[in-house]
């Protein structure tokens, strides 16, 4: 038991012995402008952080592919009105015997 008592009294003599922490120069200076440094981009206006390259980019690919899948479309609609009105026309002249010339000289 005098021997835990002994190792008490040495571990609070030892706390005795402890010398402050010191931080170093200008320690609160740099934390407070690398603090400021983070907090500045969130405090960006709209505009600033709208023109940033990611989202410039993001739009500009989503118009890529919105023109491209207009475009599509477009080629598509076109092929299809052709061959409505391609049949339109072959059924307009097989129903008037459109086909058959008649020879005017015999």
């Amino acid at each position: 038991m005098h021997t835990d008592h002994q190792h008490t009294n040495d571990f609070l003599d030892s706390i005795g012995k402890i010398e402050r922490a010191k931080a170093p120069d200008f320690f609160q200076t740099r934390l407070m402008a690398r603090l400021e440094k983070e907090i500045l981009p969130q405090q960006l206006p709209v505009w600033q952080r709208i023109l940033k390259p990611v989202p410039v980019l993001a739009l500009l690919g989503c118009l890529v592919v919105l023109n491209l899948y207009t475009l599509g479309n477009m080629v598509f609609s076109k092929n299809i009105t052709v061959q409505k009105e391609e049949a339109n026309l072959s059924g307009f002249a097989s129903e008037y015997n459109l086909y058959n010339t008649v020879d005017i000289n015999n």
